[in-house]
């Protein structure tokens, strides 16, 4: 990629992040409604945390602090929620603002379209799924042991995945507007099957190691998770940490690609139909 399109697509990413950041600052109210609700959160489950204190959960490596694996599945699921439902979302609402045929009727590719639609929705998750662990490290005196930088190459990695099939879903909803299957299933298998309130071991016990090992590792936020929490709350290195790290880059490798062809069909199709304006 050329200097002057790099410039280009920051450019382009910027405008719409003003624009969207304008948007939220008319609604401060909701702004702090979602602060104390994560604080509330966090305080929920410290007090549940105590109860569990000696309970068989410290069997799990990564629960031994319940506090910790909580506040850090719950960070990671609201961070891997948005990247697969951001541009879903946002293209939804440009169809319903009646802006989406005016936005894709200009010259702006598919990879731009992507990002920029998206791009707010990642800084304001970002600062969400910090005031988790912030609060949690303030207020309960959560220690976090390994390296941040380590743990945010896995958040931004298993994110990249989950964005993949944020555009299968956000292609689905361009042309059938409705009904989308992606975002239940996906929203449902990230929070039960990954491991976010319970050790994941629980559910291959419960299906049996075949069953429960296919649910959990089919699942990309499974390794992304196990990744970050190994890191935060254990202390791990990357080298201990590598074979989720191939596990991601190959899902990355298989499903970006394909996500965007099917996302350029979809736009073609619904360009051919007349259908942008429609919702």
């Amino acid at each position: 990629m050329k200097l002057e399109q790099i410039i280009y697509l920051i450019r382009r990413v910027r405008a719409f992040v003003i624009r969207d950041f304008q948007l939220a600052l008319s609604y401060r109210v909701e702004f702090f409604i979602r602060v104390l609700w994560i604080l509330g959160v966090t305080t929920t489950f410290y007090f549940i945390s105590r109860i569990f204190a000696g309970f068989p959960l410290a069997q799990y490596e990564q629960w031994k602090n319940p506090l910790a694996a909580w506040l850090t599945g719950m960070a990671m699921l609201n961070y891997f929620l948005v990247g697969f439902s951001s541009l879903a979302t946002a293209i939804r609402q440009e169809q319903m603002q009646g802006t989406l045929e005016s936005i894709l009727v200009t010259p702006i590719n598919v990879p731009t379209v992507i990002l920029s639609s998206s791009a707010w929705a990642y800084v304001e998750a970002t600062f969400y799924s910090f005031l988790y662990l912030f609060f949690g490290w303030f207020f309960f005196n959560v220690e976090y042991r390994g390296s941040f930088l380590l743990a945010l190459m896995f958040m931004i990695l298993t994110t990249s995945v989950l964005a993949c099939l944020g555009i299968l879903s956000a292609s689905f909803t361009m042309v059938f507007k409705r009904g989308d299957p992606f975002a239940i299933i996906l929203g449902a298998g990230t929070a039960l099957f990954s491991g976010v309130f319970y050790p994941k071991e629980m559910l291959q016990e419960t299906l049996g190691s075949f069953g429960g090992k296919a649910l959990s590792y089919a699942n990309p936020s499974t390794h992304g998770l196990d990744a970050i929490r190994s890191v935060l709350i254990q202390g791990k290195g990357f080298d201990q940490v590598k074979n989720e790290f191939l596990v991601l880059i190959s899902f990355l490798a298989v499903l970006l690609p394909f996500s965007i062809w099917v996302f350029s069909r979809a736009i073609r199709r619904a360009k051919r139909e007349g259908s942008l304006i429609q919702y």
